[in-house]
């Protein structure tokens, strides 16, 4: 039986700790609603605040626990593995076009929009399966929804590979599709997680380019693949690239969401000493008890939904760019007609062609982070203040472009020498790139949940390419190539210039007014 003064100092121990934790709670709360105005959305960790307790579990800046403080070598390994991830989902989405013809003439299909939709199906499954994983990487972590996401894609890539019929191939195709999008739902709450305003344009770069040059390399590889060998390899030969990159990112990828890192490193601390009252802010959250893990997935599996439909400065930039990403798909599908067809191009040799599209991904993609970080350390010098909507700026060159490649390359096919619509087609993803990376940024700089804003775009990105090329064939046998694709430029301009000024001029009132929205909405 333990003794009255033994006792005691237990009870004046427990009552000493109750007062150092209310103490740091009170703090926490108030430091929140400050950090709710500040432009930088990381997560607040608490890291101020241990020395008011020393049971309160932080991530330490001096270890680098913290993914902001990681050496840069570590930063770029996991940022480059990301970009690895998100090349390979897009890059599988259109590998398997120019192989449609002999996938139809081996598995006995004879309608072309089933051939069509086994491109189309993959796109449409990038648009609803980051409605999920995004919110899902903002409760477990990213690194699992990514790993296993890819572990989906290869399963089902595999099974592709080996379809005896079309259905059985569009349900592989779908899933697989599931399964890859993990990448595009989380890369841009990773980038959040490591990078600062000053470094984030590069990181970001990276990952864009890798988004872009996915679905235009596709089509170079699976030209060469549909020559030389079976159609089945297009669904093969990611499956074990993805099987390859899962392996590398078990030895060099880390955990980067710093809630995660918080509840495993105060998991380890509580094995290590159970006798102290160990805790971490996310125990100082206001939780509501009467919702389950299941009620919690599901509000957050419909806050990407929430941000594109009640936040107007989300929704029109994501519609602006769905649109340029939903036109780039639809110009893939006329390089066959144009250059296979018009200009006598093998399919191996259209898949080269296409590579114009790529090298104007990389020249945009490029140039735009240079600018754009020039743009930022211009306005910190100036004002010492950042205002997000700077990163737009270098979207307005970007949507000229986009615009005025697109004349170019429509009324120059089959006219002209082939490398006249080539060049288009170049300066028209130097634009898209350009504008994907601003916009990409502005999502990433301005709101909470940065996976699930993204998530919000990806919706409608990939909404559009998916049902983009299934209409493309009608709209070039009524108008032609040239007024079809100068129709798309005519619209691309209408769309692009009033809603990147209404944007610049007018985005914090249409950010107040989403978050207006979504508080009612939520309650």
């Amino acid at each position: 039986m333990a003794s009255p003064e033994r006792k005691e100092n237990n009870d004046s121990n427990a009552t000493a700790v109750d007062a150092a934790r209310s103490v740091v709670e009170t703090r926490y709360h108030d430091l929140a609603k400050e950090r709710e105005l500040c432009v930088d959305k990381i997560f607040y960790d608490g890291h101020d605040l241990q020395e008011l307790d020393p049971n309160l579990v932080v991530l330490s800046r001096e270890t680098n626990e913290h993914p902001r403080a990681w050496p840069r070598r570590k930063k770029w390994t996991v940022t480059f593995i990301t970009g690895v991830y998100c090349f390979l989902a897009p890059f599988t989405s259109t590998i398997f076009a120019p192989s449609l013809k002999s996938m139809m003439a081996d598995l006995g299909e004879t309608d072309p929009i089933k051939g069509a939709l086994q491109v189309s199906i993959f796109l449409l499954s990038f648009a609803l399966a980051p409605i999920f994983l995004a919110p899902l990487s903002e409760i477990y972590g990213r690194r699992i929804v990514l790993q296993c996401g890819n572990l989906f894609f290869a399963a089902f890539c595999l099974g592709g590979g080996f379809a005896k019929t079309t259905a059985q191939l569009a349900v592989c195709r779908f899933f697989s599709g599931v399964g890859g999008s993990a990448s595009l739902s989380v890369y841009g709450g990773i980038l959040t997680d490591m990078w600062d305003f000053a470094d984030r344009a590069r990181a970001s770069a990276m990952l864009g380019s890798a988004l872009l040059l996915g679905p235009i390399l596709g089509p170079s590889c699976g030209g060469w693949m549909s020559e030389r060998a079976s159609w089945r390899w297009t669904c093969w030969v990611p499956a074990m690239a993805a099987v390859a990159l899962d392996l590398m990112a078990l030895l060099l990828f880390h955990e980067t969401y710093i809630p995660t890192i918080l509840q495993n490193k105060v998991q380890r601390v509580k094995k290590e000493y159970p006798s102290q009252a160990w805790y971490t802010v996310l125990d100082l959250r206001p939780r509501d008890t009467s919702k389950g893990k299941a009620s919690t997935i599901i509000e957050s599996a419909i806050r990407p939904l929430i941000y594109v439909t009640l936040d107007p400065a989300l929704f029109l930039q994501s519609l602006y760019y769905a649109f340029i990403f939903g036109v780039l798909y639809l110009v893939i599908t006329t390089f066959e007609r144009v250059f296979g067809g018009g200009y006598g191009h093998s399919p191996g040799i259209v898949g080269m062609d296409l590579m114009s599209e790529g090298i104007g991904a990389l020249i945009g993609m490029q140039g735009s982070a240079v600018i754009v970080q020039y743009i930022y350390k211009r306005e910190i010098n100036k004002n010492k203040e950042y205002k997000p909507e700077t990163r737009l700026i270098s979207a307005f060159p970007g949507a000229f472009c986009a615009s005025a490649g697109l004349f170019l390359y429509g009324f120059s096919v089959l006219k002209t020498h082939f490398m006249v619509p080539l060049v288009g087609v170049a300066v028209f993803t130097v634009g898209m790139a350009n504008t994907f990376l601003a916009i990409q940024l502005y999502i990433i700089d301005c709101f909470e949940y940065p996976a699930s804003a993204m998530a919000g775009l990806s919706v409608l990105r990939c909404l559009f390419a998916a049902v983009f090329p299934l209409f493309g064939d009608r709209l070039f046998e009524c108008l032609g190539v040239d007024w079809g694709v100068g129709l798309l430029a005519f619209l691309s301009v209408g769309l692009g210039a009033p809603f990147l000024l209404a944007l610049y001029f007018y985005g914090p009132q249409l950010r107040a007014v989403g978050k207006k929205n979504r508080a009612k909405f939520l309650g």
